[in-house]
């Protein structure tokens, strides 16, 4: 027990003695150079990534079974738009239910927050885990047909 002590001790003093200023560092991140091919296979990574849908959270405003219940979920969806429509709003059919969900959010506190700005006019509505999509969410739904900014020299790309 009295070596452990002895080790701890020994470290914390040799790791107090020890300083770096930032004028011993011998690189800063301003002489770091990225070749364009990085950049490349990182925006190639988040097309790949954005693929696969992420577990995250929406706000379900709207479930109803039954007859005309279809009709009713795209009425509230189109009544919901016009009251927020910065936000997405979703309909789907869970059996025997459909049901209108609004927003992606990765994070419950992001959802909590929109379900208290929309509880005025939709008081019974509460959050729910939902499969989110991930280009939908970062706005890459184009991604495929765009151009990357980072021009890719020809020798880059694989031709099959």
């Amino acid at each position: 027990m009295k070596r452990t002590i002895w080790a701890v001790f020994l470290c914390a003093a040799l790791a107090a003695g020890v300083t770096v200023r930032a004028q011993d560092i011998p690189v800063s991140f301003a002489d770091i150079v990225r070749s364009d091919k990085i950049d490349t296979l990182l925006y190639r990574q988040s097309l790949v990534r954005a693929g696969s849908p992420v577990t995250g959270y929406r706000v379900l405003i709207f479930s109803q079974g039954g007859n005309n219940s279809k009709d009713a979920a795209f009425e509230e969806k189109e009544r919901f738009e016009e009251a927020f429509p910065e936000s997405k709003v979703y309909v789907s059919f869970e059996e025997p239910y459909f049901k209108v969900k609004a927003g992606n959010f990765i994070d419950r506190m992001q959802a909590d927050f929109f379900l208290r700005e929309i509880k005025i006019l939709y008081p019974y509505a509460f959050i729910v885990k939902d499969a989110l999509d991930v280009k939908g969410y970062l706005g890459l739904e184009d991604a495929a047909e765009a151009k990357p900014e980072v021009e890719v020299p020809a020798e880059a790309v694989d031709e099959k």
